[in-house]
């Protein structure tokens, strides 16, 4: 296998972004045959066994794996400082890391993510869950770094873009100082503002395929409707590609039969730090770690999911170290809509339907972000805790709200990212204002949505005016006719 100088792992991960490498350490040769015969049949998956720990620390580099298995229990070695040795390796800090272990011990578990590991798996593990685990975590390994060659791309087009302009400013100084230079540099000067011309579509070229990436990755709002007929949805990125999203998912009961885990959906609006490119990567991390905690850990307590996030989000960053370069993070407004109150919402089934008090409710937790809805005309407004998610500074151990809505037909209900607010315009060129938008809200909160949805695009274009859009705009309403 070929290693480029410069950063071998991922210059090969990239250029076979195709083949999935397993790297297993594991002193007993029966898990080896058993991990492997699962794995033979997956022919995009290469397999890589060690009985050795040394010996695979020491192949590591020349295999790249793109997830490594690792046993808790090893004769020379504790499993978890085999952890360390890997998160200590330049080649595979970032690899995602399994350990496969036959202790269900938390504490054990808790110790082998606060290590380093991804992800735990009690051993022998089951096949489709082994493979499951390995394509995601695999997949999401070689699109960090498919999106970090992306960005690294931008950032050395950009400074070109920046180089070129410096010199084409003092060719024009030139020119205007006398007649003779200007006929003498006319067709240089011409011959650099193609460059620039050139140099920035490719950069605008690569953050359009950038959007391209994020709207395939992130949950599609057109979506919403799915759960939801009667809504509307407003998104705006004020650049390409943005920090703002709406996520959605269907969460189902769990199969023992669990009353903490009903069936219903969740709904959120998440407004990332920054926006542009910047906000677009957090998109990304947020999307991936909403995904994990609902869908793989089985969370549907938004104030549960909230308190989860923010952890993955910090670690993720490493922003619980000293050394951490990062201090981003996000808002969120996140709503879980019980089976039965997503059936009153849906069209065809209100008709001679009794909503009872146990069934038909909605569960709200926020991180800064506000839940506004209306029951019978009445504008009610829950705020979401003054907590971000994320950030150097966050605690870990701060617990969000839950806050609960019996829901009633007739009802309408409102998330929002910051943008709309606190766009400038009008005749002071001041924000239009949570007053303001809490006014139009009122105003049209018993039209149709479709005609909610323009009424209020109108008022945003004719208060904004000529100005630019400041930040990325999301709205989501949803109710009950």
């Amino acid at each position: 296998m070929n290693h480029h100088k410069d950063h071998p792992v991922e210059s090969d991960l990239l250029s076979d972004n195709s083949r999935i490498s397993v790297l297993l350490v594991d002193d007993q040769t029966f898990i080896g045959k058993i991990i492997g015969h699962m794995l033979e049949s997956e022919d995009d998956i290469d397999f890589h066994y060690f009985q050795s720990a040394r010996e695979a620390l020491r192949m590591a580099d020349e295999i790249s794996p793109t997830v490594i298995l690792q046993d808790l229990v090893m004769p020379e070695i504790n499993g978890l400082n085999m952890v360390y040795y890997f998160r200590a390796k330049k080649r595979t800090r970032h690899t995602p890391l399994i350990v496969l272990s036959a202790d269900e011990d938390p504490k054990i578990k808790a110790e082998a993510f606060a290590t380093g590991a991804n992800d735990y798996i009690v051993k022998p593990p089951d096949k489709i869950e082994l493979i499951a685990r390995i394509r995601y975590h695999s997949m999401a390994y070689i699109n960090m770094l498919q999106r970090d060659e992306a960005y690294r791309k931008v950032e050395e087009r950009t400074a070109e873009l920046r180089s070129t302009n410096e010199q084409l400013r003092g060719e024009i100084a030139e020119r205007e100082r006398t007649e003779d230079a200007l006929r003498k540099s006319k067709k240089k000067v011409e011959q650099e503002r193609e460059a620039a011309e050139a140099a920035n579509e490719k950069i605008m070229d690569s953050i359009r395929y950038a959007k391209l990436i994020q709207s395939s990755l992130l949950p599609n709002p057109e979506n919403i409707r799915s759960f939801l007929p009667d809504s509307f949805f407003i998104w705006m990125p004020r650049d390409i590609v943005g920090g703002d999203f709406i996520f959605t998912d269907y969460v189902l009961p769990l199969r023992d039969g669990d009353s903490q885990r009903e069936s219903g959906f969740i709904i959120a609006v998440i407004d990332c730090t920054g926006h542009g490119v910047p906000g677009a990567f957090m998109t990304m991390i947020a999307d991936f770690g909403l995904r994990k905690i609902i869908r793989d850990e089985g969370w549907c307590d938004p104030a549960q999911i909230l308190k989860r996030l923010s952890f993955l989000v910090k670690t993720t960053l490493q922003q619980d170290t000293d050394y951490a370069l990062s201090d981003d993070g996000l808002d969120a407004a996140l709503c879980f809509v019980s089976e039965g109150a997503a059936s009153v919402m849906s069209e065809g089934t209100v008709a001679d339907r009794q909503v009872t008090e146990d069934s038909e409710q909605l569960i709200f937790a926020g991180a800064k972000l506000p839940l506004i809805y209306f029951d019978n005309g009445e504008l009610k407004v829950i705020k979401g805790d003054r907590k971000s998610i994320g950030y150097k500074r966050s605690d870990l151990n701060f617990n969000f709200t839950n806050h609960t809505v019996r829901i009633r037909r007739g009802m309408s209900f409102y998330m929002f990212s910051d943008g709309f607010v606190d766009q400038l315009g009008g005749e002071d060129e001041r924000r239009f204002g949570t007053r303001r938008f809490k006014e139009l809200l009122s105003k049209n909160s018993q039209l149709p949505f479709k005609m909610q949805k323009d009424r209020l695009l109108e008022a945003f274009n004719i208060y904004k005016g000529e100005n630019e859009i400041q930040d990325d705009v999301t709205v989501l309403g949803f109710g009950l006719k």
